[in-house]
């Protein structure tokens, strides 16, 4: 069995109209989405300590995964049963105003229903947005000046939810438990637990995530239209961040709202075109760039308590899901220096041994000195943007980076050969005095993998994004042989990135709470195309 629907409907009513010096647009509506997936493959069920598993079929009462058959107790086999649906819904409001083309207005208002929140008292939410502008540039005062062209002064606020997260929310059915391979189900509002089982519990009370916003900035252009500028401030803190968290106990999975994350920073773009004399020659050049400043203020759980998702942590007062382990000041070179240092009471240590700094400086290596190693947050984002056109050609690159965070090589710990060895581990450790920072290559030592710096890389990257040349052939040809227009073109993806970590690819991705940890993350692949565009 295999059942998949997706029904989208949009009703939009807008309404436009312009009188003396105003200017008003208002836009009302519905939106509607339902989606419903099932799978249902092999499965057969037995005696379950004198108790019938019975699996009811109904989309509202039972989420199941695979369980594997462990012998005579759980005679339960099945090879993948899945079963949800999902329904949103939204009512929209929105006003655009302007006074004299100066002063500027806008404010939109919706309702948001989602089925991910059903059976609790959070199914609608409202959301609202307010925003304005001052066309400075309009005003008579700037009348006798000719440098600035246009300059509006912007600003907005608002308030946004969402039920997308990063996790697949399907698979963590937010009212009813899920059925795991040493777990239990949960059927219908009784919540009857076959004996001898444990269930992963779902937060009752999920609740939307809430972000709210506010930015202020300008936009100028200057000199003829050819340098334009745009400058913005922006603060967002986002409530109820929806993760998937183990629990304090170690027996049970949740869903649950986070708590308080804030991002804020600064972007600014520019950019200057323009033309050389009469040649036909044109040309535009750009940059970006945004700076990132993440920190989480609540945790929404008891004062000082984190959450860990292996090497990431999170804790109120630092970046989300920064790196937490132990700092590495060298190799243990001999049986003397290991004496000599603070012991180890976490990890037992031989000579070629990673070295594990005492940050609390209380002379012992225990949990107490792991600290904050890195965090996957850059510290800004930056980008370029060139294009050329003369009589017909035309020549487009884009290129991007990111500075200032860090990647952990999870790849490279584990004690099984997934991946060929670094070329680096040929300076490994391999007696007294080799090396002080490249520990022996002897995978069974269990303090070369623990969680640490020896793992952090520099996670900062450039890219050629994009490049496209292309060619407009002139109309006048084109007429001869009754065509309308014609364009060719070729056009590269990711050409080339430089970056210094060692992995695969520079841009890791991850959840909420876990980034920038390289598990040997498929590369960007690069996209060569060829193609025309043509009208009749």
């Amino acid at each position: 069995k295999s059942t998949e629907y997706t029904a989208q409907g949009d009703y939009i009513l807008t309404y436009q109209n312009r009188f003396d010096k105003h200017s008003l647009t208002a836009m009302g509506g519905l939106t509607t989405n339902y989606r419903e997936f099932s799978l249902l493959n092999g499965e057969r069920s037995e005696l379950l300590d004198k108790i019938y598993f019975n699996v009811p079929d109904n989309h509202d009462k039972w989420w199941l995964t695979s369980l594997s058959n462990d012998g005579a107790r759980n005679q339960y086999d099945n090879d993948k049963i899945y079963q949800w649906r999902r329904f949103t819904m939204s009512y929209l409001l929105r006003t655009l105003y302007s006074y004299n083309d100066r002063y500027l207005f806008n404010a939109s208002f919706r309702r948001d229903g989602s089925s991910v929140f059903r059976g609790v008292d959070n199914t609608w939410k409202n959301f609202y947005t307010f925003g304005g502008g001052w066309v400075v540039s309009e005003e008579d005062f700037m009348a006798s000046q000719n440098v600035i062209d246009y300059l509006k002064l912007k600003g907005s606020w608002g308030v946004l939810g969402t039920e997308n997260t990063g996790i697949n929310i399907n698979n963590y059915y937010p009212t009813y438990p899920e059925l795991t391979s040493v777990g239990s189900a949960v059927f219908g509002p009784n919540e009857d637990i076959i004996p001898g089982y444990t269930k992963i519990y779902n937060v009752q009370d999920l609740d939307w995530e809430m972000t709210y916003s506010w930015e202020a900035g300008f936009e100028m252009n200057l000199l003829n239209q050819r340098l334009r500028l745009e400058p913005v401030y922006y603060n967002k803190r986002t409530k109820d961040i929806i993760v998937l968290l183990d629990s304090r106990g170690g027996a049970f999975n949740s869903l649950e709202n986070l708590g308080d994350i804030e991002n804020k920073g600064f972007e600014l773009s520019a950019s200057w075109s323009d033309r050389i004399g009469n040649s036909g020659f044109n040309y535009s050049v750009g940059a970006n760039i945004t700076t990132i400043n993440n920190k989480v203020i609540t945790l929404g759980r008891d004062e000082g308590d984190a959450i860990y998702d292996g090497v990431a942590r999170t804790v109120a007062g630092q970046p989300i899901g920064y790196f937490y382990g132990y700092e590495v000041e060298g190799v243990y070179q001999n049986n003397e220096d290991i004496k000599q240092s603070a012991p180890n009471t976490v990890y037992s240590v031989n000579p070629g041994d990673l070295k594990f700094k005492d940050i609390n400086g209380d002379q012992v290596i225990d949990q107490n000195d792991r600290t904050m190693i890195g965090q996957p947050h850059p510290d800004f984002t930056y980008g370029f943007n060139l294009a050329l056109d003369y009589k017909g050609i035309d020549l487009s690159v884009d290129m991007m980076g990111v500075y200032g965070n860090e990647i952990y090589r999870d790849w490279d710990v584990s004690s099984f050969a997934q991946f060929n060895y670094l070329t680096k581990r040929m300076d490994r450790w391999n007696g007294e005095g080799t090396s002080n920072w490249e520990p022996i290559l002897e995978p069974s030592r269990a303090v070369n993998r623990a969680y640490s710096s020896y793992f952090i890389e520099d996670g900062s990257f450039f890219r050629i994004k994009n490049i496209q040349l292309g060619y407009t052939f002139n109309p006048s040809f084109l007429n001869k042989i009754y065509m309308k227009s014609l364009r060719l073109y070729a056009n590269i993806e990711n050409l080339k990135t430089w970056s210094k970590n060692t992995g695969y690819t520079p841009e890791i991705g991850g959840t909420a709470i876990k980034s920038g940890v390289d598990t040997g993350t498929y590369p960007m692949p690069a996209i060569y195309t060829f193609g025309l565009n043509l009208t009749f």
